[in-house]
């Protein structure tokens, strides 16, 4: 085999390695906002996911009462599934918090997580959705 063709071999095989689907995924979104929506892609609805949220208040004192997220999951079909949970806001150097684990999605497709923070806090930044796909089952 030449030179060139096993460059060529070489990067066509990178590149299909490359083409593979997200096992996982991070998203921030800025405050403020009504409603902080991350958009999750399904591919293989027997694979499990854990979920974690993540924010950051600026300023010298950290919140105090912890935050309300009203939490929607609107599935492919627009069917909806509601909760509320509960999350410390931390401080500057921010609050990472697990929401789910071993959660098994019964449609494929996107799923939309849709969230709505209360109280409003001084110097609340924003929240962000973890999620990684779990290797193996429960």
């Amino acid at each position: 085999m030449t030179n060139s063709r096993l460059i060529a071999l070489a990067c066509a095989l990178l590149c299909a390695c490359s083409c593979a689907r997200p096992t996982s995924g991070e998203l921030f979104l800025a405050a403020p906002r009504n409603s902080y929506d991350f958009a999750v892609e399904v591919v293989d609805s027997l694979a499990l996911f854990d979920f974690s949220f993540y924010t950051r208040v600026d300023g010298d004192e950290p919140a105090g009462d912890p935050l309300r997220l009203d939490i929607s999951w609107v599935a492919p079909s627009d069917t909806v599934y509601r909760e509320t949970v509960y999350m410390h806001a931390g401080d500057e150097r921010g609050q990472l918090q697990r929401y789910r684990s071993y959660v098994r999605f019964p449609l494929t497709g996107e799923w939309t997580l849709k969230v709505s923070v209360s109280p409003e806090v001084k110097g609340f930044r924003g929240l962000g959705l973890v999620w990684k796909e779990k290797n193996g089952t429960r």
